[in-house]
């Protein structure tokens, strides 16, 4: 059994004899199968509204194992690194809270309510988890309008930005045209399984070919290997574009494409 898999079941037993908790759920890799050795462990816990405001985390989550690190992110998760150095992702939320399960619909799914339901002794949260245990269709042309939409966004402003002379900025920016790279390759792919983190299991999830034109798309904290990926990266999004079009139906904006393309040099030259 791996260190990560003890730690769930000392949380699910955890959560079953505090009186504090009135639900929980696992999130994550190990709910669909795929953790391992590398993975982070990740839960949603709901203490009763009388205790919550007295309640020690640090306390709570020393019980699972001793706390190296614990820190409120800015998302507000509560981030722990234990001293078998594995990472957690907790969010500590009052029972009257569980209503945050009505965004999820649409955004994650589950393959049980098992995977992923560790405690319920209100019944609250098991009506917000049973809507997710459908897959989602990822490929649907709404759903994927977006994607492109998105792509010629976060690219011309990548663009304006390495103009400026902001090359770390654009690199940061880069890595956002990436993520829309990566669902356009998935659809064109039919791989819509690893879709919120696109690039997760990239290497065996795509074909070799289209890893490397990915790869081409890179680039380091470099002006020359900026302009070099952004040149790439529009090559590979207009094509990929054509063959969303082709395939889902998918609105390009074909005039403002065309303007784009007048700011990339000529062929034989990548740069901008």
């Amino acid at each position: 059994m791996l260190p990560q898999e003890a730690m769930i079941e000392r949380v699910r037993a955890l959560c079953q004899q505090d009186k504090r908790i009135d639900a929980a759920m696992l999130y994550g890799s190990f709910t669909y199968g795929e953790g391992d050795a590398c993975s982070d462990i990740e839960f949603l816990l709901f203490f009763t509204d009388d205790t919550f405001d007295t309640l020690d985390r640090r306390a709570w989550l020393e019980q699972i194992a001793p706390v190296e690190l614990l820190y409120v992110n800015e998302f507000g998760i509560t981030v722990v690194i234990f001293d078998n150095l594995v990472r957690g992702e907790f969010h500590f939320h009052r029972a009257s809270e569980v209503s945050v399960g009505a965004a999820w619909p649409g955004v994650i799914t589950f393959p049980s309510l098992e995977a992923a339901l560790l405690v319920d002794k209100s019944g609250a949260l098991t009506p917000y988890l049973l809507p997710l245990l459908d897959p989602l269709d990822r490929l649907a042309p709404d759903r994927l309008q977006p994607v492109v939409d998105g792509f010629i966004n976060w690219w011309w402003f990548g663009v304006t930005v390495l103009r400026r002379g902001e090359h770390a900025r654009a690199l940061e920016i880069l890595n956002i045209t990436h993520r829309h790279l990566l669902w356009m390759a998935r659809a064109l792919a039919g791989q819509s399984f690893h879709w919120l983190t696109p690039s997760r299991l990239l290497e065996h999830d795509l074909p070799p070919e289209t890893y490397a034109r990915f790869r081409a798309c890179t680039a380091a904290l470099d002006a020359d290997a900026l302009h070099m990926a952004y040149a790439r990266g529009w090559a590979w999004g207009r094509e990929m574009m054509a063959g969303l079009h082709n395939r889902f139906g998918l609105s390009i904006p074909e005039t403002l494409c065309a303007r784009l393309a007048e700011q990339i040099a000529p062929a034989g030259d990548e740069s901008i």
